[in-house]
């Protein structure tokens, strides 16, 4: 039975019990805790569909394979009790971009947190991503946290830093709908946003330099002053860089020198032969970052369209069979 409790927005963080999903435990406890939001915790066990056709050993294979998650899943939830947090969980069987995005769409859902390997070349190729599946066709933002971000103890998540944020922009629809979820989010965490804009390469920019010509600085400013002033960001966004060079690099780069604390960027969600040909920056940064990335595509609803209600007692896990 459904408390009052689960119509609360929620953040729903998937997963897999890797390493790279235990990095993300501290982030969605802070997250939650700042926002008042509820958590639900998935995970999903990889299965073909049509169970009820399988062997007696599969299935008894599979419910082992659920016995172990279910422990899994009770002691996060427990932790998250413990921190005074809201939380439930699911356990379902299937694909898992499929079944996250089921959730996501079925749930009061503010945004996705999980973990991703960062596989690069063959092997991504080869293995898939579920993280990268799913910020493409997610109804809403998604957190991805890397194996390349350093581990913080779960116990000290209130000490975690979200105050540096940098916005990644081209000037794009997807880019103004990441900085007006950054300005929204900065402000809600009494935060800081870093705008940073990279060029490509002409006659006029020298690689590498802040620094462009005259007439490009006018362009460029204005261009600033007028999605900044569209996302009402002025009291948040402290500086803007205009760099020149390939995208990724420059927003790695640029997060490393600021020290940031995360990385927001926006996607188009494009899939099949468009993505493979036009590429995505998004989806490098995540797969590159060694801070979280925050990835909000353009077609995303709100994420902190949240009603703030009175703390209520944490919720015990449920059984989800």
């Amino acid at each position: 039975m459904r408390t009052a409790a689960h119509h609360r927005r929620t953040i729903l963080m998937a997963t897999d019990f890797s390493k790279p999903s235990k990095l993300v435990i501290p982030y969605a406890f802070k997250l939650a805790r700042l926002l008042n939001l509820r958590l639900i915790i998935l995970h999903v066990v990889k299965a073909i569909p049509d169970v009820e056709r399988w062997s007696p050993g599969a299935r008894r294979s599979l419910q082992s394979l659920k016995t172990k998650a279910l422990l899994e899943l009770g002691r996060i939830v427990h932790l998250a009790n413990e921190n005074g947090l809201m939380a439930d969980y699911r356990l379902l069987v299937g694909i898992p971009e499929d079944s996250i995005l089921e959730v996501a769409h079925s749930s009061q859902v503010a945004f996705i947190v999980m973990g991703t390997h960062g596989k690069t070349g063959w092997d991504r190729l080869r293995l898939g991503s579920v993280a990268e599946s799913t910020l493409r066709q997610a109804p809403c933002p998604v957190l991805t946290v890397g194996a390349s971000v350093p581990p913080h103890t779960l116990v000290n998540s209130r000490r975690l830093s979200v105050a540096r944020f940098l916005v990644a922009t081209d000037f794009s629809a997807s880019s103004k709908g990441a900085l007006q979820a950054a300005v929204e989010l900065a402000k809600r965490l009494n935060a800081r946003v870093l705008l940073v804009h990279a060029t490509e390469l002409s006659g006029s920019l020298h690689s590498g330099h802040l620094l462009v010509d005259e007439l490009s600085q006018k362009r460029y400013a204005q261009q600033f002053q007028k999605v900044i002033s569209a996302s009402r960001g002025d009291e948040v966004i402290t500086d803007r860089i205009v760099i020149t060079g390939n995208p990724v690099k420059v927003i790695l780069n640029q997060a490393k020198h600021q020290k940031t604390d995360l990385i927001i960027v926006g996607t188009r969600g494009h899939r099949g032969m468009q993505r493979l040909v036009l590429g995505s920056v998004a989806e490098a940064v995540v797969r590159r970052a060694t801070c979280p990335v925050f990835t909000v595509r353009a077609q995303a609803k709100n994420p902190f369209n949240v009603t703030t209600g009175t703390k209520r007692s944490p919720l015990r896990h449920r059984s989800a069979g």
